[in-house]
């Protein structure tokens, strides 16, 4: 019999958005597998004081708490972690069994090598492979809608690739006003930044590939996924942040509080060395100064950083003045609109 994954019935599984990457140094293509596993049967006692704080927070009363809106945002609070859960994949006609088990939190974590026949086809270009976790009885049934599916990104060795920023970069987020970014985060349709998909999927169309890096929490994963295809920005891989009411208990509330962001950027730009990179971002929170601080360390890879300018917290400054200090490295664009940064990565590509 066929290895699967030891799912209960109650439990459900998301695959996030992964990166698959050519290790130049073993000769060999990897993926990084990233999910989780949680129980819709029971309900951590972390989530009342959850709900608990969003609603004296943002000042609720028991029908918003109703909405349809916030109960779909609040899903991927909710369950309990299916933790040690063993994570089958399948990968074409190829099955990975996961070295380690879900963790306590039900995340699982994994590095798959990816036979050649796979990328072969599509090889040098960008290109999205499918993986799907084989539950029991998977195998008995057909119908795409019963399966847990991700997909996986594989960027080739050279290129250019895009990090962008989501909140206040891609989504309408205010993430400098506490109030209204938890409003827009639990209570209002996502809202696109105007343009910022028509530009992105000019410059995915000459070749870019995408890597989406947020402070977001991972809870928040299927509405923000909504957003990108409706809207039809580039698919690429994702990588946010969880959020643990537990953690949250000992500062004051705000579940999308910074988190840093500097590793995930600095893993990607070495696990992919030969790409250049595009910095997308905005003026609301720490970008302007992550991506000084990358550039500095990786003055060859930073091809363009582009910051929006946001008019509640504009790039004035010392801030400002950093990013000009990098005039003579990298080139620094501030927009206003989507339209300012058109052309960008056409011409870089063209080099």
């Amino acid at each position: 019999m066929r290895q699967v994954s030891d799912l209960k019935p109650t439990h459900r599984a998301t695959l996030f958005p992964s990166l698959a990457y050519t290790d130049i140094r073993r000769g060999a293509c990897r993926a990084l597998i990233h999910g989780r596993v949680f129980d819709t049967q029971k309900i951590p006692l972390g989530t009342r004081f959850l709900l608990r704080g969003l609603k004296k927070a943002m000042q609720l009363d028991d029908q918003l708490l109703l909405s349809e809106i916030f109960r779909e945002r609040i899903d991927g609070f909710l369950g309990a972690p299916g933790k040690r859960r063993r994570i089958v994949l399948q990968i074409g006609e190829h099955r990975f069994r996961l070295r380690r088990r879900s963790r306590k939190d039900g995340t699982f974590f994994g590095t798959l090598a990816i036979p050649s026949d796979l990328i072969a086809p599509f090889h040098p270009r960008p290109c999205e492979l499918t993986s799907q976790l084989i539950r029991p009885g998977d195998e008995a049934t057909s119908g795409a809608q019963d399966h847990v599916v991700g997909a996986i990104h594989y960027v080739p060795p050279q290129g250019v690739s895009v990090i962008s920023d989501i909140d206040d970069t891609i989504k309408l987020t205010d993430a400098t006003n506490r109030k209204a970014l938890l409003a827009n985060t639990f209570l209002h349709p996502f809202e696109p930044i105007e343009g910022m998909s028509e530009v992105y999927s000019r410059w995915a169309a000459v070749g870019c590939s995408f890597h989406y890096v947020s402070s977001s929490p991972w809870q928040l994963f299927h509405p923000l996924a909504a957003l990108c295809r409706q809207h039809g920005f580039p698919a690429g891989s994702m990588h946010l942040r969880y959020f643990r009411v537990r953690d949250e208990m000992l500062k004051r509330f705000r579940p999308l509080r910074h988190n840093s962001k500097v590793g995930i950027m600095v893993h990607l730009m070495r696990r992919l060395p030969m790409r250049r990179f595009i910095l997308v971002g905005d003026s609301g929170e720490r970008d302007p100064e992550i991506y000084w601080f990358l550039a500095k360390k990786f003055p060859t890879k930073v091809a363009a950083i582009c910051i929006r300018n946001l008019p509640q917290r504009p790039l004035a400054g010392r801030r400002a003045g950093r990013l000009r200090d990098l005039a003579s490295m990298v080139p620094v664009h501030v927009f206003d609109s989507a339209r300012q940064i058109e052309g960008i990565a056409e011409r870089l590509m063209g080099n």
